[in-house]
């Protein structure tokens, strides 16, 4: 009995002696350069931009025809491959891109927490990489200033700005970029380096031709397509290095600019 007594005390005691649980630590704040890639604060940059392009069109489309209205010709490959699983919607490519980001944050498993601040360097870093796309375009002296046609109204121009952002980014660099990476170096086991230059190379070809018949409205232009394909090249630079959300501002600040000076 003093032997099972002993026992009894000496766990009371070490279940009395044991450490207090340490309260949980806050989330650490990621650095500027980590942060602006998050999923999340890349959202939390584009979405005005997002509701300033679907809100604008459906405005100005009311009452329009839907073969009337000035559709990018990468919303147009977003709506074509959505009907492929019998989903249809002029708005889709805007839902389908916020799901995207928020299923993309939700997997990753990271903080909620928004940094304004670095929503603010996001913008300034857009419009400074915006500028070698306007010295490259002065270098080529190429007619194809911006990434939509000029239509007679200044306004519809700067919507499609925002739009040719959003979706030709969202198609030629995220989503063609990470798959030609899944294909090259996931499944194929080619190196980074070789991988990551290749998928840069297809997706620029694709990006200019995109803009020509028979998907674009476009006729054919070696001059254009050379420059267009320089900027994809750039611009794909851009996703790589800095992320989905800067790559979209530096296209999105870069159109805008064009559309103001013309």
């Amino acid at each position: 009995m003093a032997t099972r007594s002993a026992k009894r005390r000496i766990r009371a005691d070490v279940i009395r002696k044991s450490p207090p649980r340490r309260p949980r630590q806050p989330d650490k704040i990621p650095g500027y350069y980590e942060g602006t890639q998050r999923p999340l604060q890349c959202l939390a940059f584009l979405f005005p931009m997002i509701i300033a392009y679907e809100a604008g069109l459906a405005i100005v489309h009311h009452g329009r025809a839907v073969t009337d209205q000035p559709d990018l010709a990468a919303q147009l490959l977003l709506s074509w491959f959505f009907s492929l699983f019998g989903a249809t919607g002029y708005f889709l490519p805007g839902f389908a891109l916020v799901a995207v980001l928020l299923c993309w944050h939700v997997a990753s498993r990271q903080s909620w927490k928004i940094e304004p601040t670095m929503l603010v360097g996001m913008f300034a870093e857009s419009v400074l990489l915006a500028l070698p796309l306007l010295t490259m375009n002065r270098l080529f002296d190429t007619d194809t200033l911006a990434a939509v046609a000029n239509h007679s109204s200044v306004g519809v121009d700067l919507l499609l700005s925002i739009g040719a952002g959003i979706y030709e980014e969202l198609v030629f660099r995220l989503m063609l970029i990470s798959l030609l990476m899944l294909l090259l170096k996931d499944i194929g086991g080619m190196k980074q380096t070789p991988a990551v230059a290749f998928a840069v190379i297809i997706s620029s070809l694709a990006f200019a031709a995109h803009h020509y018949k028979p998907i674009g409205g476009e006729d054919f232009a070696t001059r254009d397509f050379a420059f267009r394909t320089l900027a994809g090249a750039y611009l794909a630079g851009v996703f790589v290095t800095r992320g989905f959300g800067i790559a979209v501002g530096c296209h999105a600040i870069y159109d805008i600019i064009v559309v103001a000076m013309l």
